[in-house]
């Protein structure tokens, strides 16, 4: 995988605008490290960050029936989500779809090529 490519996958966790406020951290200082021995470090954490920060559905199905959702998202926001998240967990899903579950994944399914 190439250092371009890598930088793709790490711009798209800081960019999803549900990753949590850890991950959007940790891309900055990824991309604030460009250039920079630490770098390397950071490329060495990069997929366990992302397999410590996935919602597994089941989890996003129990955010999404709590009344944190409903102060977050708004009564109907978090019932549309608990209907989503259930909904593709009977398709078969194992993790969130939301932009920053979908950047980690990408990241752990390449894992083997992230050096």
């Amino acid at each position: 995988m190439t250092h371009t490519q890598v930088k793709e996958l790490v711009q798209a966790l800081l960019d999803a605008p549900t990753c949590n406020p850890a991950v959007k951290e940790f891309a900055q200082s990824w991309i604030n490290a460009e250039g920079k021995p630490e770098q390397e470090e950071l490329t060495k954490q990069l997929v366990s960050v992302a397999e410590q920060n996935i919602a597994l559905i089941d989890e996003t199905i129990g955010f999404a029936g709590s009344e944190l959702a409903v102060q977050i998202l708004g009564e109907e926001g978090a019932a549309n989500l608990l209907q989503h998240a259930k909904d593709i967990k009977a398709q078969g899903a194992e993790f969130c779809d939301c932009p920053g579950c979908v950047a980690a994944k990408n990241i752990i399914d390449l894992k083997s090529e992230i050096k």
